[in-house]
């Protein structure tokens, strides 16, 4: 872990840009097509989350061709009627522009203003801190709405050895970095409090299997919303 720096000061929280679409992190969907076989069963858990208090989807997509990942894509936008679909697949900007999606999220340190110059002034940019040097570089551009920090390992969506920040990690980069942050990584119902506390009002969490594997997503999402509102009504 990744110890702040006493010489390290916060920029302060960042003004949303003017031009910008409006988004609510509180409850961001990683749904993840591959985890999947049955593709209606995919969408029912999808709206069954939504239903219950998702605030944004992310599409995750890195194995289908471009031709089936804009279909899929498409599909989500029409049924999400106002929820935010964030992009997440080999062909990202491809499909945002295919289906009008409201926003992407950048792997593999995409360049941010080449990512903002493809995707255009009001869309919305995600991406991933590994190292505080890139959470000292982020907090340096405007060009990124929001940051997602991996709290804990996940096997679903996020297989690879990346950074795990925990908690006091994710505690240090709300210090430092001006953008909103999502917090992620195998996240579930029974351990999410604690990290709802270390972020700001319009931070929130991620989740993949968290809600898609239940029986019930809206249940168990309404249930994370009531944690989420009881938590900002005490400060």
């Amino acid at each position: 872990m990744l110890p702040i720096c006493r010489s390290m000061s916060s920029w302060g929280r960042l003004p949303i840009p003017k031009d910008r679409i409006a988004f609510d992190l509180s409850l961001y969907l990683v749904a993840n097509r591959p985890s999947f076989q049955d593709e209606k069963l995919f969408f029912l858990k999808i709206m069954a989350a939504v239903k219950g208090g998702v605030t944004c989807v992310q599409f995750r997509d890195h194995k289908n061709d471009l031709s089936e990942v804009i279909k899929t894509a498409l599909h989500l936008k029409s049924m999400l009627k106002g929820v935010p679909l964030f992009i997440n697949t080999l062909h990202t900007f491809d499909v945002v522009h295919a289906v009008d999606a409201e926003g992407i999220y950048l792997e593999d340190n995409f360049p941010h203003l080449e990512a903002r110059r493809l995707l255009g002034r009001k869309g919305i940019i995600g991406t991933s801190v590994r190292s505080m040097e890139e959470v000292l570089a982020l907090g340096q551009t405007d060009e990124i709405d929001y940051v997602s920090v991996k709290v804990s390992p996940s096997k679903k969506t996020c297989p690879r050895n990346d950074q795990l920040w925990g908690i006091e990690g994710l505690r240090n980069v709300r210090a430092i970095l001006p953008h909103r942050i999502v917090a992620i990584g195998g996240l579930n119902l029974s351990c999410i409090e604690p990290v709802y506390r270390e972020l700001r009002s319009d931070d929130g969490i991620a989740m993949a299997g968290g809600l898609m594997d239940e029986e019930q997503p809206d249940t168990t999402a309404q249930k994370i919303h009531s944690i989420c509102q009881r938590i900002r009504e005490e400060r």
